[in-house]
């Protein structure tokens, strides 16, 4: 327990502070400063996945041509081009991927192990995926 002190000064008149107050012991001092440490501490992350996006993925300026466009063409346009893409859905021009945006957003953004998650060679990094929603955010703009 902590010392009991009455406060004498003439500040503590005009506030009505004639009731003793609560002076902490130096280990309740010590308790208290190792449990805020500990709680700054622990509100860290080692996976930058977990975080949701990375600090280094800028999706405030998301472009079709510059982000969209590479995304799609390395992870989609393996089984979903040519004359017979898979489950008949192409994805070689702007307006294919603008159509089928959500539905793409969708299953790239589900577990891994999820039989319906795209693509099918694994879950794309967060920035990937959230650079697709900031451009569908954006209206899915032809730039």
């Amino acid at each position: 327990m902590g010392i009991v002190a009455r406060k004498t000064s003439v500040k503590d008149s005009l506030f009505n502070l004639s009731e003793p107050c609560y002076i902490p012991t130096m280990s309740e001092r010590i308790w208290a400063l190792a449990m805020a440490v500990l709680m700054m501490v622990g509100c860290t992350y080692d996976d930058l996945d977990s975080l949701g996006t990375p600090r280094d993925c800028d999706a405030f300026d998301v472009s079709y041509g510059g982000d969209i466009l590479p995304l799609v063409t390395d992870h989609c346009q393996g089984c979903h081009a040519g004359g017979a893409p898979s489950a008949g859905i192409g994805f070689e021009t702007h307006a294919d991927v603008a159509l089928f945006a959500e539905i793409m957003l969708d299953r790239m953004s589900r577990a891994e192990g999820d039989a319906e998650l795209m693509p099918q060679s694994g879950k794309l990094d967060s920035c990937s995926i959230a650079l697709f929603n900031a451009w569908i955010e954006a209206g899915k703009p032809n730039n």
